[in-house]
């Protein structure tokens, strides 16, 4: 077999761009994040038509909704009822957010968790950013998802450069095309506070939105 040679053959200033994220069907997936070379583990799945309805009660009429709270992972149904506005299908949303938080808690060995759970009408984090936490989970139920970068090539200099000007993003996004997140998928994004790394978190950013246009984010932190 013959081997390969491309990394002898470029030129020095160009490097390999490994992929820094894995994509699946089954939660295992999720424990792919321990793994060195991966930043994003994405669970690709597919919402119930009663999580489906509490979403677009949601968003229909309680937009500006946010709910902000470390919750212990024991009381979490508990809390959510209390917390969440009542209608026919909560106990199913309610149940998945549980799912959510069970599988983050066991990934990480933690007896609480920050909860996120916010209608967006506005863009959030328009700029290409990484955040300053160990992990973070996120999944959009509704509406446009996280966009971020599949690259490990990219440093600060050329991240404070993009972020200076549309042309300068533009320009960026055709050397490093943007992925996005999709309704429903979960994904956790390492951030530069994982372990001893010395490199950066997942580089990513909020979606454009338009006019009247929101979308129902949910994330979850280390409490």
């Amino acid at each position: 077999m013959r081997t390969s040679t491309l990394s002898a053959d470029l030129p020095a200033h160009f490097s390999v761009r490994q992929s820094i994220s894995v994509v699946g069907h089954e939660p295992e997936i999720l424990s792919r994040i321990y793994d060195d070379p991966i930043k994003i583990c994405i669970l690709q799945r597919v919402l119930s038509t009663d999580v489906k309805q509490y979403v677009a009660y949601l968003r229909k009429e309680h937009v500006g909704f946010e709910l902000a709270q470390p919750i212990n992972v024991a009381h979490i149904r508990k809390r959510l009822n209390a917390w969440l506005p009542q209608h026919h299908a909560l106990n199913a949303f309610i149940e998945d957010v549980n799912w959510l938080v069970e599988m983050f808690a066991c990934l990480f060995d933690l007896e609480s968790v920050g909860l996120r759970l916010n209608i967006l009408t506005k863009t959030m984090c328009p700029r290409f950013h990484t955040d300053k936490v160990p992990c973070r989970l996120i999944t959009t139920y509704a509406g446009k998802g996280t966009e971020w970068l599949d690259s490990n090539t990219i440093d600060r200099v050329m991240l404070a450069a993009c972020n200076e000007s549309k042309e300068k993003a533009e320009e960026f996004a055709r050397q490093y095309p943007i992925q996005s997140l999709q309704e429903g998928d979960i994904a956790l994004f390492k951030g530069e506070r994982w372990g001893e790394q010395d490199d950066y978190g997942v580089i990513h950013r909020s979606p454009t939105l338009d006019r009247n246009e929101t979308r129902l984010l949910l994330t979850l932190d280390f409490a």
